[in-house]
């Protein structure tokens, strides 16, 4: 009996599986559809010295997260470049043009901004070459362990896996009261 039932209940659990709606924004039907007419990104591109992270957090969780080193893009798990690179007249990543890809499932975005030494700048760039691949929704835990132990972020904890609702809680402390290290600015570049 007990193997019928775990059968049976493997079963119900895999239809329910293939049944069920997306389990992440990325997977959503639309979601590559224009942005709407009011998102417009006012954002200054990223300094030299510059990390901005970007927090999607259009869904329960959050949707996604990605990272600016300076003109570099990090898009862990995301389909920002590939989707973008199939339009021939696309000129590659910018925060405006990565901004707006964004907001084709609604406009809660935040850009976590912060200027580096150069040391802890390098390091972020040494560490985003020796990055591998990244599963699906693991998109902010690969941007948080970019970040964690370097200089601002040295309170940042390496993690298995986060939300990219729970990364901006995180950068939040970093760009809120007196002791703050960098700036978060909403679409229009005002302050969140």
């Amino acid at each position: 009996m007990t193997g019928f039932v775990r059968r049976t209940a493997c079963r119900l659990l895999w239809m329910a599986l293939l049944t069920a709606g997306p389990l992440h924004a990325d997977e959503t039907p639309g979601r590559y559809s224009e942005a709407p007419p009011e998102a417009v990104a006012n954002l200054a591109e990223p300094a030299p010295d510059e990390v901005v992270v970007v927090v999607n957090d259009n869904a329960l969780g959050g949707n996604h997260a990605g990272l600016f080193a300076g003109a570099k893009l990090v898009d862990p798990a995301g389909s920002y470049v590939w989707t973008r690179s199939r339009d021939r007249a696309w000129p590659g990543p910018s925060l405006a043009d990565y901004a707006r890809y964004q907001t084709t499932d609604g406009l809660k975005i935040r850009f976590y901004r912060f200027r580096l030494q150069p040391k802890a700048f390098s390091a972020i760039v040494q560490r985003i070459r020796d990055a591998g691949p990244t599963p699906p929704l693991f998109c902010a835990s690969a941007v948080q362990n970019l970040l964690a132990g370097l200089v601002p972020f040295d309170r940042i904890e390496h993690v298995g896996w986060t939300s990219p609702a729970a990364l901006g809680r995180v950068l939040d402390a970093l760009t809120h009261g007196e002791g703050r290290v960098g700036e978060c600015q909403k679409l229009d570049a005002s302050p969140c």
